[in-house]
């Protein structure tokens, strides 16, 4: 079976949308426990795709790495790229274009509360079970307020962010 290349309007709006996820979280970035790349990310999975969806996800997390190089690189990077494209596969297989918003915001709001389970596996790995229990117990508090903060957020942004969007496919001839 011949594979499907990707055409430049893919490319590009991976890439716009890869941009625009990364500008938002960094206005956000002062807020702790909010974040729209969640959001962000699961729109355009339910709206494009699962490979844009992916490719997106994957777009921005190396961006934020290379941003690494001025505010420092950590095992936060591995997370990254394991929560984020692990998001878009979790966004296909439980969200449809049809999916009401409180399916999207129970989704979104267990992915920010365990958002950091990944990373206490890899403090497992790299620095003993004593590290990973401590880092996961003290990261209880911002795990609460990142889940909650995705519920909301999602609760109230995910219809019109995916009406539009889909608008914005159907009007410029997007499959």
């Amino acid at each position: 079976m011949k594979q499907r290349k990707p055409d430049v309007r893919s490319v590009t709006l991976v890439g716009v949308w890869a941009a625009l996820t990364f500008g938002v979280k960094l206005v956000l970035a002062p807020v702790a426990g909010v974040e729209l790349v969640s959001l962000l990310l699961a729109v355009f999975t339910v709206v494009m795709g699962f490979g844009r969806g992916l490719a997106a996800a994957l777009v921005f997390t190396t961006i934020t790495v290379l941003e690494s190089a001025y505010y420092g690189a950590g095992d936060w990077i591995v997370l990254y790229y394991i929560n984020w494209p692990l998001l878009t596969v979790l966004t296909h297989v439980f969200l449809k274009k049809d999916s009401k918003e409180l399916c999207a915001a129970v989704l979104l709001g267990l992915f920010g509360l365990l958002f950091d389970l990944p990373s206490g596996g890899i403090k497992l790995v790299l620095f003993g079970p004593v590290y990973a229990l401590t880092y996961l117990i003290s990261g209880i508090p911002f795990d609460l307020a990142h889940g909650a903060a995705n519920f909301v957020t999602t609760l109230f942004l995910y219809r019109p962010l995916t009406d539009r969007l889909e608008r914005m496919r159907k009007k410029n001839f997007i499959g």
